[in-house]
């Protein structure tokens, strides 16, 4: 499975606010701390927003954060609402991309859904609590975007 940089953006924002809790924090701190397009964080910010998981208040006292505590956002639930259904779920290479696909192959698409549906369940039981407790991919998040 290959999750979207929109996806991972998701995650790097909601991690950043989980282990930020007291702080107000703002997409701009986030996408220089990440090194992401501010313009491109905006948009998964604000897709975030609609979903119920982030909130921000605009201005110049303004920020984000978590819209409930991050042992309530579902780690599926995040990759669920940020991934594009057809796409992820099916796992159907972009259009134009003419590498072979073990989901696009008759005898094994009833596998692929069992293993998809096998991994999200595992996924479903995981929160961004969860994430922010283990002090080695707080790390890794951190070191990525510095890189």
């Amino acid at each position: 499975m290959r999750l979207s940089l929109r996806t991972d953006y998701a995650f790097r924002v909601l991690i950043h606010l989980a282990a930020n809790p007291d702080t107000r924090v703002t997409i701009r701190a986030i996408s220089t701390l990440h090194r992401i397009s501010h313009n491109h964080l905006m948009k998964v910010v604000h897709h975030l927003c609609l979903c119920g998981l982030v909130t921000g208040t605009r201005g110049r006292t303004g920020g984000i954060h978590l819209a409930m505590p991050p042992g309530h956002i579902m780690v599926g639930h995040v990759i669920r609402v940020m991934e594009t259904q057809g796409e992820f779920m099916a796992g159907h290479a972009p259009s134009g991309d003419s590498r072979f696909l073990a989901a696009d192959a008759r005898p094994l698409r009833h596998l692929t859904a069992r293993a998809m549906d096998a991994f999200m369940a595992v996924l479903e039981d995981m929160s961004i609590q969860d994430l922010v407790g283990s002090p080695e991919l707080v790390r890794s998040v951190c070191a990525a975007g510095a890189a």
